[in-house]
C-alpha cells in the first residue's frame, strides 16, 4: 500500500470527531469523580475503567481506519461496544455500587443478575439496550464473528470470486477493498457506543449531586 494513500474527506472528518468524542467521554468522566477530595464509591472505579478502555480503544480505532485495517477495526469496535453495554449493566442491578464491587473484585459481571433474577449475559444487555439502540443486535451479531476466529475472516480475505468457483485471495494487512460506507459505518457505530457510555456517565453525575430527598422522590416516580 502506497504510505500517502489516504481516506475519502467524509472518512477524514468521521476519524476527527473521535477525537472530540474522546474529550467528552473524559469531561463526563471528571463530572463522575468530581474534584480533589470529593468521596469515591465504588460504581465510580467502574467508570473510571470503563472509561480507560474506552478512550485507549477510540486512539486505537483512529490508528487502525488510518492504517486502512478493517479486521482489526471491526473486532475493536466490538470490544468498545461490550465496555459500554457492561457498565450500564449497573442501572438494571438492585444495588449498583454492590455490583461495581463485585466486578472490581473480579466477578464476571455476565455471572451476576439483574433485579428480575436475569443473567447480565451479552444477549441479555443487547436485547434491554436495543430498545434505546436499534441497530445494536443486527451489529452486535456480526461483530462476534470478528471477535472470534470464523468465517468472517475468510470472506475478508476473498478478493474476487467468479461463477466456475475460481477464486483469488488477497492476504495482507491493510483492506482496501471496502467501501467508503463500510469505513463510515464502522467510525460511526463506534461513535455510538462512545455516545451509550457518556450517556450513563452522565447520568450517575447527575445522581451523585442529588439530595437523599430528591433521590426518595425520584424513586417514588420509578
Amino acid at each position: 500500500m502506497n504510505a500517502m494513500q489516504q481516506h475519502t474527506e467524509l472518512v477524514q472528518a468521521s476519524l476527527l470527531r473521535l477525537d472530540g468524542d474522546r474529550q467528552t467521554m473524559l469531561s463526563s468522566w471528571k463530572a463522575v469523580i468530581g474534584g480533589n477530595g470529593a468521596p469515591m464509591f465504588p460504581l465510580d472505579l467502574l467508570a473510571s475503567g470503563a472509561v480507560k478502555r474506552a478512550l485507549s480503544a477510540s486512539a486505537a480505532m483512529k490508528l487502525l481506519i488510518e492504517s486502512w485495517n478493517m479486521v482489526s477495526a471491526r473486532s475493536l469496535l466490538r470490544t468498545h461496544l461490550d465496555t459500554s453495554l457492561r457498565f450500564s449493566a449497573a442501572w438494571l442491578v438492585k444495588n449498583p455500587h454492590e455490583f461495581a464491587t463485585l466486578a472490581i473484585s473480579g466477578k464476571p459481571i455476565n455471572k451476576l443478575k439483574d433485579r428480575e433474577g436475569e443473567r447480565l449475559t451479552d444477549a441479555r444487555l443487547v436485547q434491554i439496550r436495543s430498545k434505546d439502540y436499534t441497530w445494536l443486535p443486527a451489529v452486535y451479531d456480526n461483530l462476534c464473528g470478528y471477535v472470534h476466529f470464523s468465517s468472517s475472516h475468510l470472506y475478508d480475505a476473498v478478493e474476487s470470486l467468479y461463477e466456475d468457483g475460481t477464486i483469488n485471495l488477497l492476504i495482507s494487512e491493510t483492506d482496501l477493498n471496502f467501501p467508503e460506507s463500510s469505513w463510515l459505518e464502522v467510525i460511526e457505530c463506534f461513535r455510538e457506543g462512545s455516545a451509550m457510555l457518556v450517556k450513563f456517565l452522565n447520568g450517575y453525575a447527575i445522581t451523585k449531586r442529588l439530595t437523599r430527598e430528591q433521590l426518595e422522590e425520584g424513586r417514588r416516580h420509578i
